[in-house]
């Protein structure tokens, strides 16, 4: 398949099932329940007030892990997880579950650019072994047998539009239709960014 000079392939994480058309209502409900029984703040008077919406492709790192548990005299238990990192904010943790993975074009203007590059998620992940995987093992901690990371993309709606207070930008998760307003407002703070990164030039400025 030929692609254009403005495109480009990427792994999607999700199928993007959510559609321009069904953003107003997502919006409403992330909006919080005082405004959603507001007349004001219906699904038409946001459709009014929209600005511009756009599809993105945020970036973050997956790697399969496995932790092999000693249970002498019995064999290791093997446990699968799966650690991701935000590539944007550096925010990490486990999945509870993986959505598919497919190839995709998109265009190049969609895709956000990673502030983790691959040398860097290394910390990252065995941040996560030390912190969220291995305090549950009180005594012995456990080996861990990580893959290879991989760059995979979220895709998320960017809407501006004119709210009571002024401009407002939500982020809404193109797969499940829920905010990322928690996600988005760590990509700004560089709060979760470990030291070897320089935080004041690496933020991601929205």
């Amino acid at each position: 398949m030929l692609i254009g000079k403005q495109e480009k392939y990427i792994e999607q994480l999700g199928a993007s099932t959510v559609t321009a058309d069904e953003l107003p209502g997502f919006i409403r409900k992330a909006a919080g329940v005082m405004q959603k029984f507001s007349t004001v703040r219906n699904e038409e008077a946001i459709r009014q007030s929209i600005e511009s919406r756009h599809l993105i492709h945020h970036p973050m790192w997956i790697i399969k892990n496995t932790v092999v548990a000693t249970r002498r005299p019995f064999k290791p238990k093997r446990i699968p997880n799966m650690i991701f990192i935000d590539a944007v904010s550096g925010y990490r943790g486990l999945l509870s579950t993986v959505p598919a993975i497919s190839e995709v074009v998109v265009e190049k203007n969609s895709i956000i650019h990673p502030v983790i590059n691959e040398s860097d998620v290394g910390r990252y992940m065995k941040d996560v072994q030390a912190r969220q995987i291995d305090r549950s093992y009180v005594l012995k901690k456990p080996q861990h047998e990580p893959s290879e990371p991989r760059l995979v993309h979220l895709p998320l709606w960017k809407v501006v539009m004119t709210g009571e207070k002024g401009r407002e930008v939500y982020y809404i998760n193109a797969n499940t239709g829920e905010s990322e307003a928690f996600m988005s407002r760590r990509w700004s703070s560089g709060e979760d960014l470990i030291n070897q990164i320089n935080k004041e030039d690496s933020v991601w400025k929205p």
